[in-house]
């Protein structure tokens, strides 16, 4: 046979191994969910994780062949299971093969900008699963009002509540043609939920979906199990909480815990099925990190692929560009403060402790920062680590899982400025004037832009929320603002210029400091000093107090030894409310 290769694009289980596409075998997450016998399975993932091939692969496996009579394709797919580990794991699980009706849904295209657009996909998704298997039409198990009601789901004709009963309606017909109980499997039932919330229609959605499913899972006598997919257990909505004890498993739980994204093993088997072996490393670097249960490293399956599509375009952030990162700017905007602190601590490599919840309340996502920082784990954005239990909830240590994920941040901090071109302009000059080494300008300017863009609650001093913390803690927290605020600045400098921040020089630690590539230009640090409206410093002695610091601590003389520039400036900028000043060396 020939060598296996790369395809992109397919998710169908059946065409993928027909075109000897290369496939990573999960098919022992059959044989996990025959042994946990769950009777409805809810396993979430980030997007782009595998679920719907696993789900497809699902289908081909359990699915009597009579189903697919419609389907134009062979009666018989043993051979799709025959290189695999499901056949091999013993005969209790092969006599599963082959052996029950099954009904396949998958939601992934149903995100369109409106409800009323929505809903047509979804009902075009259902009649078509109805057309699937209307060879029932043609026997005796429907009465007339049953098959009238049939074909209305197929011609997309039927009501509203029509169209909520098809998964309990389909799955009974299925039992009497059959004498077999039924799988139902639903993949990515979040995704029109997610597209509701983010587009305006989040009650239409949340009510069609509720309807569809309690009906469909509820006390069906006729449903064997049933499997559904999505990024995230949706909660408050009271979708599963009117299930019948539903297993839910998240990225936090260690069942199904290697059967979405590559662990280790198979991405070093697919490293040297390719000839990447020699990259391996790299790979990790950009890729890996993710942490699924509590200690199984997993890989982003949607890069892999991608790169080793194309090895020569390089290690590019594939994942990163398949979906709209909104989500991570609106949660710094949750706690301007709190926010950039945690996001500016994640960039550097460390990690951030935070409570965790596996049911998500969309409605608190952009309310809430603990609900957010909960959706971007979920999501992908985080990996989680180290539970510990706090009472009735577990608290987990929060990092950027990898290489590709950092730039999404980084994107985020470069453009949370960036709303229009009048601020982007705003920046560049900014930018221009301090590397024209114009510090008086560059006072100017960026004293315009705070006034502008930066709110009051953003820096003052909240005696009610902050009564019980110290003096010290509070001037941290504030002063991460401003530090958060003046990296976004500079991060787009990158091209030709190297931004730090608070890495150790000399003897201690500068907030920021920007090293021209060109060791013959200017390089620059920084050192920023905070005190509330009401507090007894000048704006004239937090300027001296950061650029003393900068002196003590041989701040330059650390950058200059360690990359040879000539010429470093130290600028310390003093910063009180809304008001800033700065006070450089010559």
């Amino acid at each position: 046979m020939s060598k296996k290769r790369i395809i992109l694009g397919i998710d169908n289980f059946k065409k993928l191994i027909d075109n000897n596409g290369y496939y990573v075998d999960k098919t022992l997450l059959i044989k996990e969910l025959i042994d946990k016998s769950d009777q409805i399975v809810l396993i979430t993932r980030p997007r782009r994780f595998g679920k719907t091939l696993n789900m497809s692969m699902l289908k081909y496996f359990f699915e009597i062949p009579q189903c697919r009579q419609y389907d134009f394709e062979e009666i018989d797919v043993s051979y799709l299971f025959s290189n695999f580990e499901i056949f091999k794991a013993g005969e209790e699980y092969k006599n599963e093969f082959a052996n029950y009706p099954v009904v396949y849904l998958t939601f992934k295209n149903a995100k369109q900008s409106s409800w009323s657009d929505t809903y047509e996909n979804l009902k075009e998704t259902i009649a078509n699963e109805y057309k699937r298997h209307r060879y029932i039409l043609d026997s005796d198990v429907l009465s007339d009002s049953e098959k009238k009601v049939f074909n209305k789901i197929m011609d997309l004709e039927g009501s509203k509540v029509q169209y909520t009963n098809v998964i309990i309606n389909l799955t009974e017909y299925l039992k009497r043609y059959f004498k077999k109980d039924c799988y139902v499997i639903i993949d990515e039932y979040d995704t029109p939920i997610q597209a509701g919330y983010i587009e305006g229609y989040f009650k239409e959605v949340t009510d069609f979906m509720k309807s569809v499913l309690v009906k469909g899972f509820k006390d069906n006598i006729s449903l064997k199990q049933g499997i559904l997919t999505g990024i995230m257990k949706v909660a408050q909505e009271s979708i599963f909480s009117d299930f019948n004890n539903p297993s839910v498993n998240t990225i936090l739980s260690n069942n199904y815990k290697d059967k979405f994204g590559f662990t280790e093993t198979e991405v070093e088997e697919l490293a040297n099925n390719f000839e990447l072996f020699n990259h391996l490393n790299n790979i990790k670097t950009w890729y890996n990190g993710y942490i699924f249960g509590t200690d199984t490293i997993i890989y982003n399956p949607w890069s892999i692929i991608k790169y080793a599509n194309t090895p020569q375009d390089g290690l590019r952030p594939y994942w990163s560009n398949t979906s709209d990162n909104r989500i991570i700017k609106e949660v710094m905007q949750l706690d301007k403060v709190e926010g950039r602190k945690t996001v500016n601590k994640l960039i550097k490599g460390e990690a951030a402790e935070k409570e965790l919840e596996e049911n998500v309340v969309y409605q608190n996502i952009k309310t809430n920062p603990d609900v957010a920082w909960s959706f971007l784990t979920h999501a992908g954005y985080l990996k989680a680590y180290d539970r510990q239990q706090k009472r009735l909830k577990f608290s987990y240590k929060l990092e950027i899982p990898n290489l590709e994920i950092q730039t999404i941040y980084e994107d985020m901090i470069i453009n949370y400025l960036k709303d229009d071109e009048k601020i982007l302009g705003n920046i560049e000059a900014i930018i221009n004037t301090l590397f024209d080494n114009n510090i008086d300008k560059f006072e100017r300017l960026l004293r315009e832009l705070y006034l502008k863009q930066v709110s009051y609650n953003d820096v003052k001093s909240n005696k009610f929320k902050y009564e019980d913390m110290g003096e010290l803690e509070q001037d941290q927290k504030f002063e991460s603002f401003h530090h958060g605020f003046m990296l976004g600045l500079f991060v787009g400098t990158s091209d030709n210029y190297i931004v730090e921040s608070n890495k150790e020089y000399g003897l201690g630690r500068p907030d920021i400091v920007i090293i021209p590539k060109d060791t013959e230009k200017t390089a620059y640090v920084f050192e920023f000093k905070w005190d509330s409206t009401k507090g007894s410093k000048s704006l004239e002695s937090l300027t001296k107090e950061a650029l003393n610091q900068i002196k003590d601590k041989k701040y330059s003389e650390g950058i200059q030894k360690i990359y040879g520039h000539k010429n470093v400036k130290c600028i310390g900028i003093g910063f009180k409310g809304k008001e800033l000043k700065i006070l450089s060396t010559s």
